[in-house]
């Protein structure tokens, strides 16, 4: 009998094995048919870029737009779907009118968009250019302009460089840029602010970092409108014709707002510069209608849960995010509704492939990313300790992982590890099924600004997904061309295929991702 015994645990043992070998492979085809056949994705994208867009922090476009994410995943079937509020004194911003003209020497429409938080006009306004070329330097700009810029518009900053568009706009990562990411034996992370910025770290000291980078020309704003000026205009050298108006982060209620400020095209620029460089004194006409309000009920960061099966580890969780919040100037289709919506879709096809995975998973769609990781922040202070306290709770140790999606509408390639030189052989086990799909590209380098950032600082291990840039840098980057033309439908369904496969791979792990020392 004990010999029979024996034979049978033996080979419950052996089906148990068989049958677990088998487990992630039929998955993995679940989640493939899912994903590659029955794609959502571009649905979803379609909805975030063409009806609920744009969604500048703390706007009822925001608001709408998270009501539309919280709804779609509860008609999914997730079961927890819920809101929680990061910020009490985000401000909402919203145009409703705006225009800007030269009326002389000659006419020209100039291409335009007012940066965010910026004041209305109280009606049309005429009045000459003046060009202040060098601002940064407000002594000097009091010592030349004291008392000559009343009822003025002001032309601010260099002309950009010429640019023939030899260069292509839009790229994919060559091979060889793969392949020496890969070779890379540290994680070598780009200071902020370059060398001088120290021992600054983006999460720790943020305020520090957020008032030297975003907010280093605020005493030149209030000068502008103490001397009574009446109107801003700058420009980025985005070539041809591009407008971005990411300059202002006045988003507070208790921020300073600037007198009407205008990103316009290089080339209208161009023009304005060399026609007071001439000595001719160009007219300016323009209006700008806009609504600053204070709603804290409309800056919520979102989240969806699929809830874990194993009575051990089902308090263990899997994260995955993206920033829900855009650019007020276009539809944020690539910054950073795409990454939204693969995310989402991940939720969508764990669930509807009727997988039961080990661990929670859990999305998070956060708000204010742009304006500072203000929604991850808020976030991690809530559920794991204060950002510059040393004491965590135990949630902190209930995270297994968190992988993120911010970098535009490019096809996944691989995936920043953080440092964290533990975690290499498992993904590259787990994405071993999509080789073919040239998905599987580690590199132990890291990449910053975003809010994988948060859960690293915390110890957690966090990761950025590597993606192909395609035209987000030179063309669709917090401008007003963010839009669903740009982005690829192949690389979105494989971008939320895979990552539904390497996530469902984390959670069916016996142990948690190895965290970095």
């Amino acid at each position: 009998m004990k010999t029979i015994s024996k034979i049978l645990i033996t080979a419950f043992l052996l089906i148990g094995l068989v049958v677990r070998s088998q487990t992630v492979p039929q998955a993995l085809a679940k989640i493939n048919t899912e994903g590659f056949q029955k794609s959502q994705v571009m649905s979803l994208i379609t909805d975030l870029s063409d009806i609920y867009a744009p969604r500048l922090t703390g706007t009822n476009q925001y608001y709408s737009a998270a009501l539309w994410a919280k709804k779609t995943m509860e008609d999914w079937g997730m079961d927890k779907v819920y809101f929680e509020n990061y910020c009490d004194d985000c401000m909402g911003w919203e145009v409703k009118s705006f225009n800007v003209e030269m009326i002389e020497p000659t006419y020209m429409k100039i291409q335009a968009y007012p940066y965010a938080w910026t004041e209305s006009s109280n009606g049309e306004q005429i009045s000459n250019l003046i060009w202040i070329e060098k601002y940064a330097d407000l002594e000097q700009v009091k010592h030349k302009w004291n008392g000559k810029l009343k009822g003025k518009i002001i032309l601010i900053g260099s002309a950009p460089d010429q640019d023939m568009l030899f260069d292509t706009l839009s790229k994919r990562h060559a091979k060889e840029q793969l392949e020496e990411a890969k070779k890379s034996i540290t994680p070598v992370v780009e200071k902020p602010l370059g060398p001088s910025s120290g021992d600054l770290d983006l999460v720790k000291d943020f305020d520090i970092i957020f008032k030297m980078l975003a907010q280093k020309d605020d005493a030149f704003f209030a000068y502008l409108k103490a001397e009574g000026a009446l109107s801003v205009l700058g420009t980025t050298p985005k070539f041809p014709g591009v407008i971005h108006p990411s300059g202002t982060y006045n988003y507070k209620a208790s921020n300073d707002k600037p007198i009407p400020y205008f990103a316009i095209a290089p080339e209208n620029f161009g023009k304005l510069k060399r026609l007071t460089e001439n000595g001719h004194s160009p007219k300016i006409k323009y209006h700008l209608d806009s609504e600053l309000y204070l709603k804290p009920e409309n800056n919520v960061n979102i989240f969806g849960e699929i809830t874990g099966s194993d009575p051990k580890l089902k308090d263990e969780v899997v994260m995955i995010g993206a920033h829900f919040d855009s650019w007020h100037s276009a539809s944020g289709a690539t910054d950073n509704g795409a990454g939204c919506a693969v995310m989402m879709e991940v939720m969508r096809i764990i669930k509807t492939s009727g997988l039961k995975p080990k661990r929670t998973i859990r999305i998070a769609l956060w708000g204010g990313e742009e304006q500072g990781l203000v929604g991850s922040r808020a976030y991690a202070e809530s559920h794991f300790g204060k950002i510059k306290e040393s004491t965590r709770k135990k949630n902190v140790e209930t995270i297994s992982a968190y992988l993120n999606m911010d970098n535009g509408a490019g096809q996944m390639r691989g995936i920043y590890l953080q440092g964290n030189e533990a975690v290499r052989p498992i993904f590259e086990d787990m994405l071993k099924p999509y080789t073919h799909l040239d998905v599987n590209n580690l590199t132990i380098e890291n990449t910053n600004f975003t809010d994988h950032e948060v859960f690293d600082f915390y110890k957690i291990p966090g990761f950025q997904i590597i993606q192909d840039p395609l035209n987000y840098s030179t063309v669709t980057h917090h401008t007003n061309l963010d839009a669903l033309e740009y982005v690829p439908e192949r690389d979105m369904k494989i971008n939320a295929t895979v990552i539904a496969a390497l996530v469902f791979q984390i959670a069916e792990r016996d142990l948690r991702l190895p965290r970095e020392d």
